[in-house]
């Protein structure tokens, strides 16, 4: 029985961080995933959890400890990601686009930053503005059809928004270099631009599109930083709403790491706590470009964040060192009999 409460506790601390990646990844929406496997998780969760605090478990104190590492390393972390953030290192506030993920509004963002690439594209010079869009309407031609839908949408949308002389030159441009695509591609893409002003698809494909032209973070934040407001402004959200659900989800995800660690190997070592934050800057890293596909990260994007994933394992390491020795044995690495 004490294995059952055990495993109710940690197959379910992968619903924070998995919601995240399956909605950015695999394109199912993050709230439709709070409900599906969200909630079952929590109620596993506190099944587990209660149960061993009724039992007098240890298994609860490893929870205990592992929470509050979770949470003071989330707040170490930070620390030095907002320093990031603020010196351009990321792309943008991460919290502050979870908070658009859980609040639905994603899929608005997408539109808004496809409206600030389209202004760019309409400010660009002639050579290097033919040459970019040559590029785009190539990528779209190979997308899937709601999807290139979708993006022809977002596209139009942008383009409405421009001054009547930009639009016109970008709209000859455009359809210039559309009479130099193959038959087919012509045909592919001529047909999403009938759909998307006929209203289709509706509602919009919600997943990220894929294969289109990347890119430079420094860019992507440029545009991200008009595109936030305005996404913000026309949801009629306000900025305290979105970063309080960001937020939130983001120090629940540091909590399921915390009490992960502890779960798995008790106590631990300093080693164990610091190789614990590598793994989990290490699997950052990978799930990056798949989950911001549209970004071009540069080389040097993995030193910030493995800064502040050695300054979140310290907090990990500190809270778990506190674990008693019955407690401990209720670990994975207790059970094995290791680090006793």
């Amino acid at each position: 029985m004490e294995w059952i409460r055990w495993a109710l506790v940690f197959f379910s601390l992968a619903a924070p961080v998995g919601s995240l990646i399956v909605d950015r990844i695999v394109g199912i929406p993050a709230r439709r995933l709070f409900v599906l496997w969200g909630l079952p998780s929590l109620g596993a969760f506190l099944i587990g959890w209660l149960w061993a605090l009724g039992e007098r478990d240890p298994l609860g104190e490893l929870v205990g400890w592992g929470a509050l590492g979770g949470l003071a390393a989330t707040l170490a972390l930070d620390a030095v990601r907002l320093s990031g953030v603020a010196l351009g290192a990321f792309p943008m506030d991460m919290p502050s686009m979870f908070g658009l993920i859980a609040l639905g509004q994603a899929p608005r963002f997408q539109r808004q930053m496809m409206a600030q690439m389209i202004a760019h594209l309409a400010a660009l010079p002639p050579e290097a503005q033919r040459a970019a869009l040559r590029a785009r309407l190539q990528a779209l031609a190979n997308l899937p059809e709601r999807t290139r839908v979708t993006v022809v949408a977002a596209m139009q949308n942008g383009l409405m928004r421009l001054p009547e002389p930009q639009r016109g030159t970008l709209l000859a441009a455009q359809m210039s270099l559309l009479a130099e695509l193959p038959a087919e591609a012509r045909r592919a893409v001529m047909r999403a631009m009938d759909q998307a002003m006929a209203g289709a698809p509706n509602p919009p494909v919600y997943a990220q599109p894929r294969g289109l032209p990347k890119l430079e973070m420094a860019q992507f934040r440029r545009f991200a930083a008009a595109a936030f407001p305005q996404t913000l402004k026309e949801a009629g959200l306000p900025l305290w709403k979105v970063r309080l659900a960001g937020y939130l989800w983001h120090f629940l995800i540091g909590m399921t790491f915390g009490i992960t660690y502890t779960l798995l190997f008790g106590h631990g070592t300093w080693a164990l706590a610091f190789l614990w934050g590598a793994f989990v800057w290490l699997s950052m890293m990978v799930l990056m470009p798949p989950m911001m596909p549209l970004i071009r990260f540069p080389w040097w994007f993995p030193i910030v964040p493995f800064i502040a994933h050695m300054a979140m394992a310290v907090p990990i390491g500190l809270s778990a060192s506190l674990i008693s020795a019955p407690a401990h044995l209720r670990s994975f690495l207790g059970w094995l009999g290791w680090l006793g």
